[in-house]
């Protein structure tokens, strides 16, 4: 159901104009700041972090959603390459969403991991489906409330609760990327996986 929604959402999200995209990153980074300590009581609750680590995070996500909404025009904007012959042709270069990626992120940073990949990909174009380690899922939540709330469109970003071993297989399914962080193990599972779809995957792994 996620993916049937995210698929929707996904093709007018893509079309949005990128000044627009642009503006809710910038909302959602001002929004983190202004109501950091929300975040720096879910991540003590669930993650045991001192404060000031938790503040690292809180700092991390916000100077990458203002990194990605100040320079997402530019690396997405199409790029003039030499031609197979030069002066008789030219080859262009063009920037396409994936579609709808899936992220599963991990315990340890559990804010600036679950929201930092699906940031790039939102400023992409493209919809996310994520799940969040389900120790800090309220963490996860909270940075999607946000991003709503800054004016993502429903649909576009959207959470799934649950163990990896018993949806995990749904996330790979329906994805046209994978992103992951975690164990090798799963990694190893995942990157098979992928490769069996043909679709691109994005591994960090502990070890």
């Amino acid at each position: 159901d996620a993916f049937a929604r995210a698929r929707i959402a996904q093709r007018s999200w893509a079309a949005t104009p990128l000044r627009r995209r642009k503006q809710i990153l910038l909302r959602f980074h001002d929004l983190v700041l202004a109501r950091q300590d929300e975040a720096l009581d879910l991540m003590q609750a669930e993650n045991g972090k001192t404060r000031r680590d938790a503040f690292l995070e809180v700092v991390d996500i916000a100077v990458v959603s203002r990194y990605y909404a100040r320079n997402g025009s530019r690396y997405l904007a199409p790029k003039r390459r030499r031609g197979a012959i030069p002066l008789l042709t030219h080859t262009t270069e063009l920037r396409h969403p994936k579609g709808v990626v899936s992220v599963i992120s991990p315990w340890n940073y559990p804010l600036s991991m679950a929201a930092s990949d699906a940031v790039a990909a939102l400023m992409a174009g493209n919809a996310v489906v994520q799940k969040p380690d389900t120790q800090t899922a309220l963490t996860a939540l909270w940075s999607l409330e946000l991003m709503r709330e800054a004016g993502l469109p429903s649909g576009v970003w959207q959470m799934v609760i649950g163990r990896g071993s018993s949806i995990g297989g749904a996330l790979m399914a329906g994805a046209d990327y994978m992103m992951f962080t975690g164990s090798t193990a799963s990694g190893r599972r995942i990157a098979r996986d992928a490769g069996e779809r043909l679709i691109g995957a994005s591994l960090e792994l502990g070890g």
